[in-house]
């Protein structure tokens, strides 16, 4: 259990159980408040713990209540590096203090937003797999600051429960989660909160002519081809917002298979995008977002049976390119493509954000840290810099490059889908490639966020995850979208 409370600055002795643990987190560069100069003055020198430039105090209030204060040696880092140096200590808090009940106090801040941060990392670390509980049975965070901590995060009950379900979308079994199931819980939604819902099965989508969905999902039994479109407010004025986000159930890398070195084993991450979009838009309609906006989702499973996509083959788009099929593991570009051309055919929106798991050379590029992003406009750039250190997230972006675009030329047809760069290149151009594929089926102004990197705890260490899904980088897009996104779809 997470709990949330205003208190007043001074040793929470009532907060502070027995058999509980009270992390003291300060701000770096700032003054703190007598009591817990007082508390580090207490600690015992031989706890004492120093992880890169975080100085732990570790010390007992009585025999059943320890703590520990963080003090920050070094000023201006980012937000996600903090993250990473304090997550040492959040990993072995359970173990070395054999405590089940956290108790964290965020110290006056300038940037509360990022102390709050640090301080949902200790409970989300301690989530089981599967989100099949936590381990904490008991987690309170303390906020002097309740007033500014609001402004900061005016949204935080609705950010909070939209993140836990991205994660936990993402953490779902494939079996369970299937594409079917995906338009339910979105059909549920919409029915809800007054959005419209469309949903679109094999006849339709042959009949308006999206034979890449359709031949991704063709050997899928279990998670076949669909296509989910929701909407909000589509009846006011001006360009919409528009939303994609790849659901591949699981991507066995259909004929290609996919060796177990390319991550087979955690391929039921693929419908990250979808999971990323679906709740940004639930997250955005519950907090009252008065733009026109539009959710699009076609999803699948990237199936192995005898009726699968075969790699060889061309196919006719929804845009009328032909593709090449060289690679069946190159499949979520596919999806994204008909799925991009129909909508935005459809919506004419001012922006359409696209979010997908979509290579795993972002893994490469970008490392477990970043998010790759192409096509931003200045203005976005800069808006998720800044954003992302408040909220602990990095971005790398992109721009238009003509080699990358060039690069999934082929003779075979219009378009191929396993694009590389000239066979003199050492290292492919991976999720830039990709990225320009889809650039190439856009209508409309397009940014592509690939968060095949970011949104699964590859290196073992990202902040706030013990296994599976980290929750990046919904929290900044969040905010971005909330306070922004009219203006960036606004035709300009």
């Amino acid at each position: 259990m997470l709990n949330r409370k205003s208190v007043a600055d001074g040793y929470p002795e009532q907060d502070h159980m027995e058999d509980g643990l009270l992390l003291v987190l300060t701000s770096p560069g700032r003054p703190v408040s007598p009591w817990i100069d007082e508390l580090k003055k207490q600690a015992i020198p031989t706890l004492q713990r120093e992880i890169h430039y975080a100085k732990l105090h570790v010390g007992f209030k009585d025999p059943r209540r320890p703590y520990a204060v963080v003090e920050w040696t070094e000023t201006g880092r980012h937000t996600l590096e903090r993250r990473w140096v304090l997550a040492q200590f959040h990993r072995s808090l359970r173990q070395q203090w054999r405590v089940k009940k956290l108790c964290l106090f965020l110290a006056a801040s300038s940037e509360p937003v990022q102390e709050l941060m640090l301080a949902e990392d200790a409970f989300l670390a301690a989530m089981q797999p599967n989100d099949q509980g936590n381990d904490w049975a008991r987690v309170d965070i303390l906020s002097t600051e309740p007033d500014q901590l609001q402004k900061s995060d005016p949204y935080t009950a609705l950010r909070w429960e939209a993140m836990q379900g991205y994660r936990h979308w993402i953490n779902e079994n494939p079996d369970e989660l299937t594409s079917i199931e995906i338009g339910n819980r979105l059909r549920k939604f919409a029915s809800e909160h007054g959005c419209e819902f469309r949903e679109m099965g094999p006849e339709e989508l042959r009949r308006e002519g999206l034979n890449l969905l359709l031949a991704v999902g063709q050997g899928a039994q279990r998670s076949p081809s669909r296509l989910y479109i929701a909407t909000h407010q589509a009846h006011k004025s001006g360009k919409p917002l528009m939303l994609i986000g790849k659901g591949i159930t699981f991507d066995t890398g259909g004929i290609n298979l996919k060796p177990f070195e390319s991550h087979v084993n955690a391929m039921k991450n693929d419908m990250g995008g979808a999971a990323l979009t679906a709740h940004l838009f639930q997250a955005l309609v519950k907090s009252g977002y008065d733009g026109p906006l539009v959710l699009v989702i076609p999803s699948c499973e990237n199936a192995i049976d005898a009726n699968a996509m075969k790699p060889g083959v061309v196919v006719k788009s929804h845009k009328g390119l032909d593709v090449f099929i060289e690679h069946t593991d190159a499949e979520g570009r596919l999806i994204l493509a008909d799925a991009m051309s129909y909508a935005q055919s459809l919506f004419k929106p001012g922006l359409t954000l696209m979010a997908a798991t979509l290579t795993t050379a972002s893994l490469r590029q970008y490392s477990n840290y970043f998010t790759g992003v192409h096509f931003a406009s200045e203005e976005l750039q800069k808006l998720l810099h800044q954003r992302g250190q408040k909220w602990g997230e990095r971005f790398s972006c992109w721009e238009e490059f003509l080699p990358f675009k060039m690069a999934n030329t082929t003779k075979a047809a219009d378009l191929t889908n396993m694009g590389r760069l000239a066979s003199h290149a050492n290292i492919g151009g991976g999720s830039s490639v990709a990225a320009h594929f889809l650039r190439e089926f856009a209508s409309h102004p397009l940014v592509h966020f690939d968060i095949f990197c970011s949104c699964w705890n590859w290196s073992g260490d990202y902040p706030g995850v013990a296994f599976g899904a980290t929750g990046a980088p919904f929290n900044t897009l969040f905010d971005v979208l909330r306070h922004h996104g009219q203006e960036l779809a606004a035709v300009r």
